[in-house]
């Protein structure tokens, strides 16, 4: 078994005994479940769209609740429960004596991290599609009709994805750099403040991790998901290769 399989290997097994799994569901459930019960609760006419066309403006709001508000916040704590479990027991100098090269852990921590977020957006896709058929049943007035458009839906997921990685990135760098749950989570909420207010500049929205998600999910005509996706790519495994390189080479907090 190679060094970062055994990493791996351990970091799954110490996330059994936290949250970090279970927000996996939770945080996509909130979403999916709050645009739900808001459409439920409003008095709405008839729509002139087509059931496609709904089911599109319908998983189109559920990403964007989830890409400017949950995504940051999930990512943000995500990162600190992952660094946390050796910053709150003082485990770095012991975990990083073991016979594995330093990088190793560092990198598995960061693809635990990843994979994370990735099971989170794709159970956003599969809670979309079962909040749209709830509407189907409580409320038909919405015009959802047909299956759910999966294609739509899981583009739409993966390239937000993957847009997201830089905000990885740089985000599990400051919650391993530091050891203060606090300083991480401050760091995050802060940068998901900046966000709110840079992502209305043209110049800076599609550079700034925090809305580079945003931007890739854009409307149409604003939007270049391919550009999106290989800047996301790009720039996201250039930041973690830095990440994990400059925490290697620090002494053991």
């Amino acid at each position: 078994m190679s060094a970062l399989a055994r990493a791996l290997s351990a970091e799954a097994l110490k996330l059994r005994r936290t949250l970090a799994l279970w927000m996996c569901a939770i945080a996509p459930a909130v979403v999916a479940g709050m645009m739900v019960l808001q459409l439920v609760a409003r008095e709405l006419k008839p729509s002139p769209m087509s059931g496609e066309q709904v089911w599109q403006a319908f998983g189109a709001n559920v990403y964007g609740l989830w890409i400017v508000l949950m995504l940051p916040l999930f990512v943000t704590l995500q990162s600190a429960l992952l660094a946390g479990l050796e910053h709150g027991n003082q485990q770095w100098k012991h975990l990083l004596a073991l016979p594995l090269p330093r990088p190793a852990h560092y990198a598995a921590k960061w693809l635990v991290l990843v994979a994370m977020t990735a099971a989170a957006f794709a159970l956003l896709v599969l809670l979309t599609a079962l909040g749209g058929g709830v509407l189907m049943v409580a409320k038909p007035v919405f015009g959802l009709a047909g299956a759910p458009p999966w294609a739509y839906l899981a583009k739409t997921g993966a390239i937000g994805f993957v847009a997201s990685l830089p905000m990885l990135a740089l985000q599990g760098w400051i919650a391993l750099r530091f050891r203060s749950f606090t300083i991480a989570v401050a760091a995050g909420m802060s940068a998901t403040v900046g966000g709110f207010l840079i992502v209305q500049s043209s110049d800076w929205a599609p550079r700034y991790p925090w809305t580079m998600p945003i931007q890739a999910l854009a409307s149409p005509e604003n939007a270049d998901p391919v550009r999106a996706v290989t800047v996301g790519l790009v720039l996201g495994l250039a930041l973690a290769v830095l990440a994990i390189v400059h925490l290697a080479r620090r002494d053991a907090a």
